[in-house]
């Protein structure tokens, strides 16, 4: 099958483009990419598909780069195709994110394409990733110790990114282009070993076919087949752990922890990188000792603990629950609002309203609402302190056996450390007479000796 044959195969047997896609080629002016743009252009009626060029000048080799873009746009002049470029100091922006100079260049680029299929709405960007490509991609990251899913290598359709080339050895491409007679510019970079995939594929592989494996290729490949089947399945069974594990909010996951324990241990790693990827868009930078640092943090730290994660993430372990956010866990500023008898009054630090009234006994009927509380009045016979709550607070739970630390009812009630403060305490003459929503004070409930009731009512703001 000659190479022709091969990227038409490739496109239809992953459904790479339809008729009418607008496809964005990536095409910096080496063998793959202009072979990429020469078999795009050959075949674009055939495929019923419209053609741009978009490359980007990364500005590691000055004068050379520039020509390459100038060696693009000709190119792209004579082929009647349109042409996006842009110049970025990559080495410059390398340095200032810490990133090595190939992960730094295929950020920029990468963002570069998307830049341009927004700008023209396209379909698809096309790359001219190969199989030679493919192989180094998962030789890299079995190195760097990569988990499954680095095992896939550079997969052939991947979001909007297409490859028609990987299933395209290297030489087949420049076989191709000197029969073809077409010009293509040469990256003096890739003939160094100075970066850590030009070292691999001019030193190791090299080495490794000559002494130990002659169809080293062909072993990566088919490992990263095997690899591919495997993570179906892993995908699949962490579709299904989802379903009863993890509720997904624009701002954060909440995890449910009875269920996350019940989980083997290969599918709480994927749960946890999932939940990352959905705050964050991704998960890079998010490596195996995070996830089970956050692993470990949901099955085995106390309830109230919280945890700093990359990405800007931050988790906290209540109760039941392990909610992993984008925004910080703030603290609900310090507040203290007096609250005539009778009178309302709106708490805008918690989001709630406090109405307070003053009936006859045989007026009213004392209901299970946690939401109203109802006191003796003549116990009181004050206004009233709405404030949030404070260290050394105590009082006596109705019911309860004696006076009891709030902190320690709260953990009696399993009340998450996040909502502790959003419950309003109501105190009178220092003395606290109403948590408010859940337990007043033994000490001033309704008996048969109470004449006047104290009515109040938390409603929602």
């Amino acid at each position: 099958m000659n190479i022709e044959q091969q990227f038409l195969k490739t496109i239809k047997k992953y459904n790479m483009v339809k008729e009418g896609d607008k496809v964005i080629v990536g095409v910096s002016g080496g063998p793959d990419s202009v072979c990429l743009l020469h078999l795009f252009n050959k075949f674009r009626r055939q495929l019923g598909i419209l053609l741009y060029v978009a490359h980007l000048d990364h500005m590691f080799r000055g004068k050379e780069s520039e020509e390459d873009a100038r060696f693009v746009e000709t190119l792209c002049h004579n082929w009647n195709i349109p042409f996006f470029s842009d110049k970025v100091d990559v080495p410059a922006y390398a340095k200032k994110s810490g990133l090595s100079p190939e992960d730094a260049a295929r950020r920029v680029r990468y963002e570069f394409f998307r830049e341009v299929k927004e700008q023209v709405d396209a379909q698809k960007i096309a790359t001219g990733h190969n199989q030679n490509d493919h192989e180094e991609t998962i030789l890299m990251n079995i190195l760097r110790g990569t988990g499954l899913d680095g095992l896939i290598g550079i997969e052939a359709v991947r979001e909007s990114f297409i490859r028609p080339l990987i299933e395209v050895q290297r030489a087949d491409i420049e076989k191709y282009l000197e029969q073809e007679n077409i010009p293509f510019r040469i990256d003096a970079t890739n003939l160094t070993t100075d970066y850590f995939r030009n070292s691999l594929r001019l030193e190791l592989i090299p080495i490794i076919r000559k002494k130990y494996c002659p169809h080293f290729g062909q072993s990566l490949r088919r490992l990263s087949e095997i690899t591919k089947r495997d993570l179906a399945f892993l995908k699949q069974e962490t579709e299904r752990a989802k379903a009863n594990t993890v509720r997904y909010h624009s701002e954060k996951v909440i995890i449910d922890i009875g269920e996350f324990l019940k989980q083997h241990e290969a599918i709480k790693y994927r749960l946890v990188r999932a939940a990352v990827e959905k705050l964050s868009g991704d998960v890079k930078d998010f490596e195996t000792r995070h996830a089970k640092l956050l692993v470990e943090f949901i099955e085995n730290a106390s309830p109230g603990s919280m945890i700093d994660l990359p990405k800007n993430l931050q988790g906290i372990k209540e109760y039941n629950t392990f909610i992993l956010s984008k925004a910080s866990f703030d603290e609900i500023p310090n507040y203290n609002y007096l609250l005539n008898v009778p009178g309302e009054i709106s708490i805008n630090e918690i989001g709630i309203n406090i109405k307070a009234y003053i009936k006859a006994k045989d007026e009213i009927k004392i209901t299970p609402d946690t939401d109203m509380a109802y006191l003796d009045y003549d116990k009181i016979e004050s206004n009233l302190i709405i404030r949030n709550r404070l260290p050394g607070d105590r009082f006596k739970p109705l019911g309860g056996m004696g006076f009891k630390k709030l902190k320690d009812f709260f953990i009696d009630e399993k009340v998450p450390r996040l909502k502790r403060d959003q419950v309003p305490i109501v105190e009178s003459k220092g003395n606290i007479v109403w948590v408010g929503g859940m337990r007043i004070d033994d000490r001033y409930k309704v008996t048969g000796e109470t004449k006047r009731v104290l009515v109040m009512e938390m409603r929602k703001i």
